[in-house]
């Protein structure tokens, strides 16, 4: 996108747009960590704690941890369908309502199937959100913006994670469903009253004087001349492409697609088989098989705020050192940390005495975190709303959003029985194997597309320059 309007500043209300989309990834977000807190009290004879009628099973707990992931599987596929038929802001609002019904059931569950019928809903919204908002963002941001305000996904993501570490633990079921009904109606009044549609979804729809209102707005212009060459390039751009089907066939049509569907897929694969969702679910219970001497409420605090504030450091960070190096960076030291967290696993239940190392769990895991939000955590949606072409990026989006989730129910439902079978450390070491593998992928496969404009990326694809 041309960034002729840079001289002039940028609008504040650009900041205003991107905080409003997400206020709807934060409510995403905590979907990952509802767990953590809320698990416990599921699993308490006192019905004081737990508004079910009886403790419940493991069996239960593994679907109820992980039957979300199979809604979030849904969500793109839904998500790809309403913004291509009716743009991105109004799938958004269509399918944000799954967020608030899912708290609502949660609220009034009386057994355990309200709870499994929450978390599929839920994950309905967080599928639609981390498919559409990337590619949302990306439309209504300039150029040298699209690494900072894409990152604002992770950041707000983080956010949601340790408000339910933050709350969780300390209020009932019920009030804590309806407290996290907040900022969906926040989003609902913010972003739906006040946040115009993406100018690039306009344009396909022929509505080009509504695009130039939808650009004047974000850009902060009141002349319409001043947003004149972006409204050219934004319609070059869909009429140069509107021939062409948008299919998943499609997404292999040449080199430069097929390359771009091998890196924004193999980035997400690495993330979800990093073991992350499975450490943020189980976080409690993963500090309770330590023995730490640190609470286990109060250690998933720690985690959480030291993953939102290394997540706002990646953010600052991605226009910096580029998206390449801190993917590099965030593989390796994520495999480092996990490895550590496998050996002390190890050491524990060979029956060392391991009371004089009892920091390294939370200190592994902390490492963890950070290594993972500096680049694994924000990266691979930045980097998928950045490769494909206009045309490309719903149904890219949906696609590759589809395949994380797969993977990521994959590896929640697998983490109980993971441990089981291979133990901690083996689970741990697993996941290490992974990362290292991902270390070297990034090194041999993905692009510095830093700075660049789409076309420019499309021929550093096609030309298979790094």
């Amino acid at each position: 996108m041309p960034t002729q309007t840079q001289s002039k500043g940028t609008s504040y209300f650009i900041y205003f747009a991107v905080f409003s989309v997400n206020l709807i990834t934060f409510s995403a977000g905590g979907c990952w960590s509802w767990t953590s807190p809320i698990l416990p009290k599921l699993n308490s004879p006192d019905p004081a704690i737990n508004p079910l009628p009886r403790p419940t099973t493991t069996f239960e707990d593994s679907w109820i941890a992980s039957v979300m992931n199979l809604g979030a599987i849904v969500g793109p596929l839904a998500g790809g369908f309403c913004s291509e038929r009716f743009g991105k802001k109004k799938a958004l609002l269509i399918l944000g309502l799954p967020i608030v019904i899912s708290h609502l059931l949660c609220a009034l569950a009386v057994n355990v199937h309200f709870f499994l019928a929450a978390r599929f809903l839920i994950g309905i919204g967080a599928g639609t959100v981390f498919g559409v908002v990337p590619g949302y963002v990306g439309d209504i941001v300039e150029d040298r913006q699209r690494g900072v305000m894409g990152s604002m996904l992770g950041v707000f993501n983080c956010f949601g994670v340790l408000f339910m570490y933050l709350v969780g633990p300390f209020v009932s079921v019920q009030l804590f469903s309806l407290i996290n009904l907040i900022a969906p109606i926040l989003f609902y009044i913010l972003f739906g009253f006040f946040v115009p549609e993406s100018p690039y979804d306009l344009v396909k729809q022929g509505k080009e004087e509504s695009a130039e209102i939808s650009l004047m707005k974000l850009r902060g212009r009141e002349v319409a001349g001043d947003v004149q060459k972006e409204l050219t390039y934004i319609t070059e751009s869909i009429d140069n492409s509107s021939g062409q089907p948008s299919t998943i066939c499609s997404l292999f049509q040449n080199k430069a697609l097929r390359k771009a569907m091998l890196i924004s897929n193999g980035l997400m694969f690495f993330q979800q088989f990093s073991g992350i969702c499975a450490v943020i679910g189980y976080m409690q219970t993963i500090f309770e098989m330590t023995g730490s001497s640190i609470p286990s409420i109060y250690s998933a605090i720690l985690i959480g705020a030291v993953q939102l504030l290394s997540n706002i450091a990646s953010s600052q960070l991605v226009e910096k050192a580029g998206r390449r190096v801190l993917l590099v960076v965030s593989h390796l030291f994520s495999a480092v940390s996990l490895i550590t967290l496998g050996a002390y696993f190890f050491l524990m239940s060979s029956g060392f005495y391991v009371e004089e190392i009892s920091w390294l769990p939370i200190t592994s895991l902390i490492l963890f975190i950070v290594a993972f939000n500096l680049g694994l955590a924000n990266l691979p949606w930045v980097v998928l709303a950045e490769l494909f072409p206009a045309n490309m990026k719903s149904i890219s989006a949906t696609s590759t959003t589809f395949f994380s989730f797969t993977l990521s129910f994959v590896v929640t439902m697998g983490f109980p029985f993971a441990t089981e079978l291979l133990g901690m450390p083996g689970t741990f070491w697993t996941f290490s194997a992974v990362l290292v593998a991902g270390f070297l992928f990034c090194i041999a496969l993905v692009p510095e597309t830093k700075g660049r404009t789409s076309q420019e990326i499309q021929n550093l694809l096609e030309g298979l320059k790094k």
